[in-house]
């Protein structure tokens, strides 16, 4: 995707899918922002595999992460175990929706890898960020999405 899509087209479609799906999937609006995240924190990761060498992170406060997990488990009570299952299942659903819509650019199908979920904020070594979207919701925590290329790509 790093070099088969423009940054700036990059950069529309992760902030329409990610404000899109995350008000579909959770009823969250997500605002942008210039302020990322704050501790405590976590961070889901997918790495696109095939023809992209591109990946995706996704780090938010884990007032974010647990609010989206009680919006999809239709629960006010949750573990940490819970937070972390629901954050990958929907930064997976996520990464597919942004495959989907990258598609007709790329006209390659992207595959990805499983979500992996680390305690605080995680990029991948030997990446540079190439796209970076800030987001705050109404008092429920701060978000930052990266999309990550290799070093000198």
């Amino acid at each position: 995707m790093n070099t088969a899509v423009p940054r700036e087209r990059m950069a529309e479609v992760l902030d329409q899918v990610m404000r899109d799906i995350t008000r579909q999937t959770a009823g969250i609006e997500l605002q942008p922002s210039s302020d990322g995240p704050e501790e405590p924190l976590c961070t889901v990761y997918i790495a696109f595999v095939k023809d992209f060498q591109t990946s995706l992170s996704l780090c938010a406060e884990t007032s974010l992460f647990t609010r989206l997990a009680q919006c999809m488990m239709m629960t006010d009570q949750v573990l940490p175990e819970d937070v972390e299952a629901v954050a990958m299942e929907y930064f997976n659903v996520l990464c597919g929706h942004i495959a989907a819509r990258l598609f007709p650019d790329t006209r390659v199908a992207a595959r990805f890898t499983v979500p992996a979920f680390y305690p605080g904020l995680y990029a991948p070594e030997g990446y540079d960020e190439q796209v970076v979207l800030t987001y705050s919701s109404d008092g429920i925590g701060r978000a930052r999405l990266a999309c990550h290329v290799p070093c000198g790509a």
